[in-house]
């Protein structure tokens, strides 16, 4: 406790962004990282969005937070709405640059999203060492904006389009590194069914109606398939628009044996590491954990993700023989179907065990991340070893 005493002022941290929890989980991560290393919490600042989950996560993370207000762009045209968003950003951009002058931290972590403009726009005015962590494949428009301002980009693959790009990994929250050290018991702990191929379905929070409607109506040619069981999270839109449960098998399974249904599910990397076959968007996080749990994967990314980065995400485990990729449009029952049979045959389970077969995420990717705050900061709290400075600080790994 007295190394926290000790601290200077100036060697605190602050963390721009969120909004999603695509955004402010990987800084969550981070910010645990750092703690880990020595970095006392009450020296880790966030600055996000009232819009987002972020008053509910990170207090509850034990960190504090500023929110301003503001929201993304929702088209490339000029309405009222993208007006009125405009100028909601262009004040809180006027309190991130008066925050992080009031504040002079010894580094400012930039996540990308409209949510990381207003303090990441204070590190460039203010001549704060800024690090970027880009979670897609394809940077951000924020990220772009200020990425020559930057003293290292943290990306999850090479070729992001920043400058400085550092091959770091997407950091994962903490749930998914443990569920990787228990995939063998995962099936076990959720009473899945023992020797059957596991299928999870999900689309994100919200869900996904094509993904879902394509599972929908495959649910009958999977009914009395052999040793197969899916597990379905619907989301939260569509869980009331879901069409009656399926029959029990011919067999005498009951519903439960071979489908289950589900709104939400708070703890998705457990079966996610259980399953044999994931079903799924390809969003930054999702890509990042499907990498550390090595788990096969039919990706479907969203069309109108920004840039096509969804389809991007998607190639890196492409490339690395652990999912095949089938475009938005092409996807119903037939597809669906076939995929599943191909995909059992064509693509084992990477292994948790070798962190995955893919580097978009890693098990130490948050540490990877803090490494690089520490290693641009300005100040350090006493404790806390700075690395060395690489001799090349521009593309590489760390």
């Amino acid at each position: 406790m007295a190394a926290r005493t000790s601290v200077p002022d100036a060697a605190s941290v602050l963390i721009a962004g969120g909004g999603t929890a695509g955004h402010l989980i990987p800084g969550l991560a981070v910010a645990d990282a750092l703690t880990a290393g020595g970095w006392p919490a009450e020296r880790i600042h966030f600055v996000g969005s009232k819009r987002g989950m972020d008053a509910q996560l990170v207090p509850a993370a034990g960190f504090g937070l500023t929110t301003l207000s503001g929201r993304g762009l929702t088209a490339r045209r000029v309405n009222l709405t993208n007006v009125a968003a405009a100028a909601s950003l262009a004040w809180a951009t006027l309190r991130g640059i008066a925050l992080v002058r009031k504040r002079r931290p010894a580094a400012v972590l930039s996540l990308g999203g409209y949510a990381a403009l207003p303090a990441t726009v204070g590190a460039v005015v203010w001549r704060v060492p800024l690090v970027i962590a880009e979670q897609n494949a394809v940077a951000s428009a924020t990220n772009r904006l200020v990425g020559r301002f930057a003293r290292a980009a943290a990306v999850p693959v090479n070729g992001t389009g920043l400058h400085r790009e550092v091959v770091t990994g997407n950091p994962v929250r903490p749930e998914v590194t443990e569920a990787a050290h228990e995939s063998s018991s995962a099936r076990e702990r959720l009473g899945w069914p023992a020797s059957a191929t596991s299928i999870a379905v999900f689309g994100g929070s919200l869900g996904s109606r094509r993904i879902n409607t394509a599972l929908w109506s495959a649910l009958p040619s999977l009914r009395n398939r052999d040793g197969v069981f899916v597990y379905h999270v619907v989301g939260r839109r569509d869980w009331e628009k879901r069409p009656p449960d399926p029959a029990p098998r011919d067999d005498g399974a009951t519903v439960r044996e071979w489908y289950r249904a589900v709104p939400f599910d708070e703890h998705l990397p457990v079966a996610l590491a259980a399953a044999d076959l994931v079903i799924c968007r390809a969003g930054a996080s999702t890509v990042a954990e499907l990498s550390v749990l090595g788990t096969p994967a039919v990706l479907v990314p969203l069309p109108i993700a920004t840039d096509d980065h969804q389809r991007r995400n998607a190639e890196a485990l492409v490339s690395a023989g652990q999912a095949r990729v089938v475009p938005d449009a092409d996807l119903d029952a037939t597809r669906l179907l076939a995929e599943i049979e191909s995909m059992s045959t064509a693509v084992n389970r990477a292994g948790a065990e070798t962190g995955g077969s893919s580097t978009f995420g890693r098990p130490d990717s948050a540490r990877r991340v803090a490494r690089l705050v520490i290693q641009h900061s300005t100040a350090v709290p006493e404790g806390v070893e700075r690395p060395a400075e690489p001799a090349e600080p521009a593309e590489g790994t760390v």
